[in-house]
């Protein structure tokens, strides 16, 4: 756990110094641009996101458990097809970003930006998945936070890179693109190096060669809703955004975006327990229900209070560091940072809830729930916005983010303690 966490806050310290050094040499507007293009991009590469591998590990741990070679096969066959396949889609709604971008900010542009952020992370993906899962399963967890911590580097240091070379914007997405075809390359030859120290894993070429035969239906319902509950959060992150910059200007949706990303940088130190309780919660529910329910409580519990404490202190030193980090130009967003306390005081007690809706197969309940909120949190949200403003963004996530996990805690505990 420590090893992932150092690598993981490694992670996102990284990113956020490499986003610093952006946003200030693009300054409020053309930053804001840049943030719009990544929520576009964000909400338009979903599924081919994290929750693939995520859906598909439980079952390759429970294969490599078994020493079943032939089940890893098709297994990994399956999530190289399925990435393959939702790919494909992306590229063409990858077509339609301009339009879009066009309709909802009056800046085609913005969609083109965002078009090419979608194909790096389509590069970054495809075999990023099999390598991460492939990591993960063997307990190589040191070679998994160097290969977390150098996907985002080269992404953002190129970016840097290009901003530095006085590229602009152009230059901030061009750096994406590039660095994710280098990660492209670097999954390649480190899960060719899993398969060189394993036996039990094959090869690129074999992996290729399952994907061709492996039905989709075998792994497709499990892996299904488990990618879009985890999908969710994402679309949780990437939406106030996107529907932010719809009644504001792109400066204010700077500010908005650093706002909110210095809260989630902080809360960042939690995600590795989530990571790791994806494999330790159905464990426990196979070995004794009481203590499920016990540990579950105590996790959130414990977590909600890790959460608080982390983001009270966050938002104490917000001015200074926003003033030392941003510069003046950005101090606008210190306000907002504040605005979001209860946010991130209440984040923790989400912690445990994705890794117990799938220990306990209430993956189409988690789903149900969180649509149900959005449904009617995106018509307040934009309400809250066009009549707040930023003020209204924050409420709009605050209101999200809590009912969500308190629902969800709420009646995971319920289900949990009935079958004590």
């Amino acid at each position: 756990a420590v090893t992932l966490q150092a690598g993981t806050f490694a992670c996102s310290v990284i990113q956020a110094a490499l986003c610093i050094f952006i946003a200030r040499l693009l300054q409020p507007e053309l930053f804001g641009l840049y943030a719009l293009a990544f929520g576009m991009a964000s909400m338009t590469s979903l599924i081919i996101g994290m929750g693939i591998q995520e859906a598909v590990s439980s079952l390759l741990g429970k294969a490599y458990a078994q020493g079943d070679k032939t089940e890893i096969e098709n297994i990994l066959g399956f999530m190289l097809k399925i990435t393959f396949l939702a790919a494909l889609m992306v590229l063409v709604l990858v077509s339609f970003l301009p339009l879009i971008a066009g309709l909802l900010y009056g800046n085609y542009l913005i969609g083109v930006y965002a078009a090419v952020v979608t194909v790096g992370v389509i590069f970054s993906s495809l075999l990023f998945t099999l390598a991460y899962s492939s990591h993960q399963v063997t307990g190589r967890i040191r070679s998994l936070s160097v290969l977390i911590l150098s996907d985002q580097s080269l992404r953002y240091g190129l970016s840097l890179l290009f901003v530095l070379a006085g590229w602009g914007v152009d230059g901030a997405v061009g750096g994406q693109l590039a660095g994710a075809v280098i990660i492209f390359f670097a999954s390649a030859f480190l899960f060719g190096k899993i398969h060189r120290n394993d036996s039990l894993f094959p090869s690129l070429r074999r992996v290729i060669a399952a994907a061709k035969r492996v039905s989709i239906k075998k792994y497709f319902k499990f892996t299904f809703w488990v990618a879009i509950d985890r999908n969710m959060g994402n679309v949780y992150m990437a939406l106030p955004v996107i529907l932010t910059g719809i009644y504001v200007t792109a400066s204010e949706v700077a500010f908005f975006k650093l706002a909110f990303g210095y809260i989630n940088l902080i809360l960042s130190l939690l995600g590795p327990i989530s990571v790791l309780l994806n494999v330790e919660f159905p464990k426990i529910g196979v070995e004794d229900k009481e203590r499920l329910y016990r540990n579950f409580r105590k996790i959130s519990l414990y977590s909600l209070g890790l959460s608080a404490l982390l983001s009270v202190g966050a938002v104490m030193v917000s001015p200074l560091a926003f003033k030392i980090l941003y510069g003046e130009s950005f101090l606008p967003s210190v306000k907002y940072v504040f605005g979001l306390v209860i946010y991130g005081a209440s984040f923790g007690i989400g912690v445990g809830l994705g890794p117990m809706w799938r220990a306990t197969n209430k993956v189409k309940t988690s789903i149900l729930i969180n649509s149900l909120i959005l449904g009617v949190g995106i018509p307040l949200g934009l309400w809250l916005i066009k009549n707040y403003s930023l003020w209204g963004a924050v409420i709009m996530v605050t209101l999200w983010f809590t009912v969500s996990h308190l629902l969800s805690f709420a009646y995971l505990s319920r289900k949990l303690k009935a079958n004590v």
